[in-house]
């Protein structure tokens, strides 16, 4: 080889080696380059990852074994039901969320878990099973939609509650104050007459009672105030002293009264308390009218007081004087009539006091009666 051959291989070597070692550089930089993106990439992957972490409350209340308890936990779910059940709580079915089941979690989501339990609502005869989270029993009955008012009853076990409706109430009676009868002793009247002096009438009483009912039935009543708002009036009889003269029978061929009445005989003895034959406990003095069976003169009606069809032998009197279905004796004051034995079921407006009404199934005749003094006896 000659010299300038030797200086050119020289001259080649050196720039081989001066690109050998720029590519060597080149790969060492491409390596550290790669490394160095590498490792960020590694660490803004891990800021990402940290960065779909949330951040969740979950808060459990049980009023019935009296816990609360609350928890915060970190995760990626993405539902409300993900994460309760990566978290290992269940949901039973008488259980309430504060959000739905099936919502999206939102980051720093606060998810509340009332516990309930079923109970039955026995109220006013009928029961109801419902749900409810509230552990004292009136809180369970207005969270079931009872609102119990200040004096209902409350009453409850582990299962069941039961629900006394209470009501009180005011109720005014007026109630009668029943007249009485007084008896004063007339020298002018003879023994056995009776005369009504003054007309008796009931009393009234106005009565407050203050009442509870459970479930609309009544349990108590209890008299709170009481009024006299008519004070009672006595009936005033006067009663004969008078011894009685001896009795006057009239003849039988007196004739009968010009009433055109039918009579049973004019004729009648009295002694020793009897008439006729018939003992007696009163005998009052009256003044009598007379009516016939027809419907003409009874407002319509063929019937008494007492229900009876009307007839002769029926008068009516005021029952406050005579009891209705006492039997009388009834004959005229001179003994120019007698109407006999009759009985007293019937009623009159216009027979008050010492009045008496005496039924005849003629019409002439009670038209021509007009108003007669008369003696009645009460028989025993």
């Amino acid at each position: 080889m000659t010299k300038e051959e030797a200086q050119i291989s020289i001259r080649l070597e050196k720039i081989r080696q001066r690109r050998e070692n720029k590519r060597r550089r080149r790969k060492r930089n491409k390596i550290i380059a790669a490394l160095t993106s590498a490792a960020v990439c590694v660490t803004v992957s891990g800021l990402v990852y940290s960065s779909y972490l949330k951040e969740i409350n979950i808060t459990e209340i049980d009023e019935f074994s009296g816990t609360y308890e609350t928890k915060t936990i970190k995760t990626r779910a993405e539902s409300v039901t993900k994460v309760l059940e990566k978290s290992g709580v269940t949901i039973a079915d008488t259980d309430r969320l504060n959000v739905p089941i099936d919502a999206s979690l939102n980051d720093n989501e606060n998810i509340i878990i009332t516990r309930g339990k079923n109970v039955t609502i026995k109220a006013n005869g009928a029961e109801k099973t419902v749900t409810v989270t509230k552990a004292d029993p009136k809180d369970a009955l207005i969270e079931a939609g009872y609102v119990p008012d200040e004096l209902d009853q409350i009453s409850a076990d582990d299962n069941s509650i039961e629900l006394t409706f209470v009501d009180e109430d005011e109720e005014t009676i007026n109630e009668p104050i029943a007249h009485e009868t007084e008896y004063v002793d007339d020298p002018d009247m003879e023994i056995g007459l009776e005369e009504v002096r003054t007309e008796g009438y009931d009393g009234n009483i106005e009565k407050k009672y203050k009442i509870m009912y459970q479930n609309d039935a009544e349990v108590s009543r209890e008299l709170v105030s009481e009024n006299v708002t008519l004070e009672p009036e006595n009936t005033v009889i006067a009663r004969g002293t008078k011894p009685t003269p001896a009795p006057t029978v009239a003849p039988k061929s007196t004739p009968a009264p010009s009433t055109g009445a039918s009579y049973a005989g004019n004729t009648f003895s009295e002694s020793n308390g009897t008439i006729d034959g018939h003992s007696y406990s009163r005998k009052i003095t009256m003044t009598a009218t007379a009516y016939s069976t027809s419907p003409s003169e009874n407002g319509g009606h063929t019937s008494s007081a007492l229900g009876t069809p009307l007839r002769r032998g029926i008068v009516a009197v005021d029952p406050k004087i005579i009891p209705l279905g006492s039997t009388v004796y009834v004959t005229s004051t001179d003994g120019s009539w007698n109407y006999g034995v009759a009985s007293a079921e019937d009623t009159g407006g216009a027979i008050k006091g010492n009045r008496i009404d005496l039924c005849y199934d003629s019409t002439s005749t009670s038209h021509s009666f007009g108003k007669q003094s008369c003696i009645v006896y009460v028989l025993d």
